[in-house]
């Protein structure tokens, strides 16, 4: 019960410092972070796979959702900007 008053506190915490704070730079900095994270972590899955670390079979869907996840990002910053 204490690690999750804890982790409800920490996540209200950034919930009420984003709402204070929340503007269109902050925005464009965190989806540009989200997706940079993304692309690296599926460089990552595939060096695993190039290096026989990981097992191609558990690494291919990792790639596949985290390339997707980016690329939604990406076109979902594109259509915001394109509407203003």
């Amino acid at each position: 019960m204490k690690q999750f008053l804890i982790e409800f506190s920490i996540i209200a915490i950034i919930f009420i410092g984003l709402k204070i704070f929340w503007n269109d730079t902050i925005r464009y900095w965190l989806g540009q972070s989200i997706i940079g994270i993304n692309a690296f972590v599926c460089m990552l899955y595939m060096f695993g796979v190039f290096n026989q670390a990981i097992p191609a079979e558990l690494a291919y869907p990792k790639i596949f959702l985290h390339g997707l996840v980016a690329i939604i990002i990406h076109t979902l910053f594109n259509l915001q900007n394109n509407k203003k």
